[in-house]
């Protein structure tokens, strides 16, 4: 594969120094997967038949360049191998991380501040490219993951103030990233990049038309409800309902002000767009935004207009470079 270059690095160490063996000569494709959620971005390496295997190592450190594009850096996490000895190693980034579990209890707190706090806590090194400045009310996180402590500040703020942040491997630095700031000067579509697609809309998940929050009040005993809803919506589709317990401390008119914004962030169908088999191009990634020209769904998805990346595959195979791609609409 022309310009790749592919290096595996052990823990262990030979006369004090990291045993590094270059294997591009053995590797028969390459998959690369990032995404805007709080999942690690993932590796695929299919190698060649093998006489031996001894230099697979789990949490071997795995690189993978492309020319100056530095595509990949994670630790290995599993391997496969067939009675052929034809293998599959599997490493993910230093997301994979986040999804260790612990208790953490986050007080007048931003969503950057909580990424700080926990990269800080667990020894992940990172960066604030972009800082949030909606200080979240106080939460126990009691046995959460980390990516899930992370993930709820994040949604928070965005319900709340419509700022949208996300996080980024950046060659073993986590990045906080301001997803405003991702855009790029690329279009997909008919005559750009873009061989096939798929959509669907769906009711099936994430859709509510109904949002009850219910909050327990110690000094009454009694639990306080608060119900918005969508009854067109709730004639058409039947009740979607979405549930929350909130935190003591809100008053009325933030409860209340919260059941809005989940109601108007929730009440509509569900809709998916992949894109297979397009040119590949590094500059896209998740998170990334792209100007999308799909003549054929120009009145269903948005035309000629940004779209957001929400998933990402880069696929090299005997110099053949393709990405599929899931976008959010």
């Amino acid at each position: 594969m022309e310009n790749v270059e592919v290096i595996i690095q052990h823990s262990e160490t030979k006369n004090g120094k990291p045993i590094a063996l270059n294997i591009t000569q053995v590797v028969n494709s390459i998959a690369v997967t990032t995404y805007l959620e709080l999942k690690p971005g993932k590796l695929e390496l299919e190698l060649k038949p093998l006489d031996s295997l001894e230099w697979v190592a789990l949490g071997a450190l795995v690189t993978v360049k492309v020319g100056s594009e530095k595509l990949f850096f994670g630790y290995v996490f599993k391997f496969d191998v067939n009675e052929s000895r034809s293998c599959t190693i599997t490493a993910y980034d230093q997301m994979r991380y986040l999804q260790c579990k612990d208790t953490l209890v986050t007080k007048n707190a931003t969503a950057s501040d909580i990424f700080k706090q926990i990269c800080e806590g667990y020894g992940i090194k990172y960066k604030l490219v972009a800082k949030s400045p909606h200080i979240l009310a106080k939460r126990i996180n009691d046995n959460k993951a980390y990516a899930d402590m992370i993930a709820y500040a994040i949604d928070k703020t965005l319900i709340d103030t419509n700022l949208w942040y996300f996080i980024r491997d950046n060659w073993g630095t986590l990045e906080f990233l301001d997803l405003y700031d991702e855009r790029t000067n690329i279009a997909i579509g008919d005559a750009s990049l873009l061989s096939e697609f798929s959509y669907s809309t769906s009711i099936d998940s994430d859709t509510y038309n109904q949002v009850k929050l219910v909050k327990e009040n110690k000094d009454t005993k009694k639990r306080e409800i608060y119900i918005e809803k969508d009854s067109t919506n709730i004639n058409r589709w039947g009740t979607l309902q979405y549930y929350e317990v909130v935190q003591e401390n809100m008053n009325d008119a933030q409860i209340r002000t919260r059941a809005d914004m989940l109601l108007e962030y929730y009440n509509k169908p569900k809709r998916t767009l992949k894109l297979g088999k397009c040119l590949g191009n590094f500059k896209i990634k998740a998170g990334r935004s792209f100007v999308l020209l799909i003549n054929d769904l120009k009145t269903v998805v948005p035309y000629n207009q940004y779209v957001i990346c929400s998933s990402c595959t880069h696929k090299i195979t005997n110099d053949t470079h393709v990405m599929e791609l899931e976008v959010l609409i």
